[in-house]
């Protein structure tokens, strides 16, 4: 008759929710409890999410699941071919099989020839040459190749060409990659451990400033090119790259995790375990209780209560701190607070150090809706300069459908995604569809320092704050309406980059709603994350899973867990966050290995490094 807790409703807390009740480890005498800081909410007939889970969120036309969606949280997958050594996110994969979603999935097709707009100048990837370069003074690659090419080269130099594709050669990299002779350096010397060099100084040492620049401009994403974890960033980086093979599910990506929910709750009603689901409800604190044989002990607080604790002290058997490193943050600040002969977990020094392995990387995304694709020259009189390539043919000659983009600009909304009309009866004849035809753009999908830049238009420039941005939650309440100005400067922007410097804003037609999504703020204070240099990835892995484990008394036996993509080999996917949660139902609770064709899933794919 045990108690089990889960504390964030996201990938990572609805996976393990989920594998715990359909692998029968559950009995009718136990009990599930899940608490959730927001709300998870899903429509009846299952067509996807209206508020985030976790930091995924399919955001419908006005609300509407009948409507057109653009993703404003995590939005695609790479699919696993099933094969042992094949590439592809395979949890991800098996669990939209399992739960009879794989007749959803489609394509979420990248073009690989992108439209940049890059110091005030159009040009599409395949242009780039030395007859016309990208306006870089780049002293290495003069920028007569596309930015990946040069982040490319930078990689085949620092892991000496070296065949990195499998989690094993991964892990084994991280932990004991060297800088090779083939790096030529004057700052690092060959042999110095990879993973304690900053990804951003072994950059300028090797492409110089004005090439970093152009690496960081032309990548989409600034932090794609940060000082984190160089031995990580020579092996990740190219998975963002334009041209890379996603897919998604036809009804957005939320509808996975609304199939989640849908499936533990019919799980437990089968199997007569007790299932509590708790919206609006935050950890606020976490401890073992030495009065009480260590016991795992907690404290809950209210949504809108930024401090202060309701109903009694509780406990539970079994534990899952199912949030991000922001989120532990908040918890181990309340925990601070607890007095008695407690053990105070995530304040430990060892725990804390873990904890801070990770780099917190704040994203932003902004939707918008259109009456028409402007963007492919629909619409009176539209005589667009520079359009995106978002029709592509594969190499058996053949049409390659939803190409989404991107463009990329150094201009504040930095990457540019064409989602245009795809709302349930999207490709019905025009008699027959219901709906009147919506198209969205994500018209800004930028992070780290240009986060602050669209923060500051949240508010009108007639109103003044009333709240401290310490205090905001907005990511747990779903998109926001965007105010006028921000309209106004997300219009002007968008008619630069596809009609040149100088263009009217008039060029963009005004949109029908536009919302916003800011993950800098709590509980996230991150859209995604990466691993600090001067740590040992697969003993942070291995370790933090159970921060019990890092302790130096008596209290390694507790029931605690942390799970979620920021400990990951998959930062910034829900395959990360569904691994770590695989691995300490293994570990830990002795769940069997989810098997495909009988072959255990992850026999040449560990989980976690170790």
């Amino acid at each position: 008759m045990a108690k089990y807790s889960i504390f964030g409703a996201g990938p990572g807390g609805l996976y393990t929710a989920w594998r715990l009740v359909s692998s029968g480890k559950l009995t009718s005498e136990d009990t599930l409890n899940l608490y959730d800081w927001g709300k998870y909410a899903f429509t009846s007939d299952d067509r996807g999410t209206r508020e985030p889970a976790g930091r995924i969120c399919t955001y419908h036309y006005r609300g509407n699941p009948e409507n057109s969606y653009i993703e404003v949280g995590g939005m695609r997958y790479i699919e696993w071919d099933g094969q042992p050594d094949g590439d592809g996110h395979r949890l991800v994969t098996w669990t939209i099989d399992q739960l009879g979603l794989t007749g959803e999935s489609e394509p979420f097709n990248t073009t690989s020839d992108p439209l940049f707009y890059l110091r005030q100048k159009n040009f599409y990837s395949s242009q780039i040459s030395s007859f016309a370069p990208a306006p870089y003074n780049a002293n290495r690659f003069n920028a007569t190749n596309p930015p990946d090419d040069a982040i490319a080269e930078v990689s085949t130099d620092a892991t000496g060409n070296q065949q990195i594709k499998t989690r094993a050669q991964q892990c084994n990299f991280y932990q004991n990659g060297t800088i090779p002779e083939s790096l030529k350096s004057s700052v690092y010397r060959t042999g110095d451990p990879l993973k304690n060099i900053g990804y951003w100084n072994l950059l300028i040492d090797q492409l110089g400033t004005e090439g970093y620049e152009y690496a960081a401009a032309g990548g989409g994403y600034n932090s794609n090119v940060i000082n984190w974890n160089a031995a990580d960033a020579l092996v990740y980086n190219g998975e963002f790259a334009p041209g890379g093979s996603f897919k998604t599910l036809k009804d957005g990506y939320s509808s996975l995790f609304a199939a989640l929910f849908t499936a533990i709750q019919e799980a437990c009603a089968s199997q007569e375990i007790a299932f509590h689901y708790h919206p609006h409800t935050r950890l606020r604190s976490i401890y073992l209780d030495k009065n009480n044989n260590n016991a795992i002990t907690f404290t809950l607080g209210r949504f809108g209560e930024k401090f202060r604790q309701f109903g009694p002290v509780r406990t539970t058997d079994f534990a899952w701190l199912a949030m991000p490193p922001g989120s532990l943050e908040i918890v181990a600040e309340g925990s601070r607070y607890q007095e008695g002969p407690i053990i105070d977990v995530l304040n430990q020094k060892q725990v804390a150090l873990y904890r801070e392995s990770v780099l917190l990387q704040p994203s932003y995304k902004v939707a918008m809706f259109f009456k028409n694709q402007w963007w492919k020259g629909e619409g009176e009189d539209n005589d667009i300069r520079y359009m995106p390539k978002l029709n592509g043919i594969d190499q058996e000659g053949n049409a390659i459908p939803n190409v989404f983009g991107p463009t990329i600009t150094d201009l504040p909304i930095r990457q540019i995604y064409y989602f245009g009309d795809n709302h349930p009866g999207a490709g019905l004849p025009a008699a027959d569809d219901p709906q009147t035809k919506v198209y969205g753009i994500l018209a800004s999908y930028d992070d780290e320092r240009f986060v602050r830049f669209w923060q500051e238009m949240e508010v009108s420039v007639h109103k003044l704050r009333t709240e401290p941005l310490s205090w905001l939650t907005q990511p747990l309440v779903g998109p926001q309406e965007a105010t006028p100005e921000m309209v106004r400067m997300l219009r002007e922007q968008l008619a630069e980059v596809h009609w040149g410097p100088g263009s009217s804003i008039d060029k963009v037609p005004h949109p029908l709603q536009t919302v916003f999504m800011d993950w800098s703020q709590k509980p996230f204070r991150a859209g995604y994350h990466a691993w600090a240099a001067h740590y040992d990835i697969g003993d942070v892995m291995q370790r933090i899973r159970k921060p019990t484990l890092l302790l130096n008394d008596d209290a390694t036996n507790a029931n605690l867990f942390i799970v979620g993509s920021a400990y990951s080999n998959d930062q910034a996917w829900v395959e990360g966050a569904f691994c770590t949660a695989e691995s300490v139902l293994e570990d830990f609770l002795g769940v069997a290995t989810p098997e495909v064709n009988a072959n255990p899933i992850n026999d040449q794919y560990p989980f976690i490094c170790g």
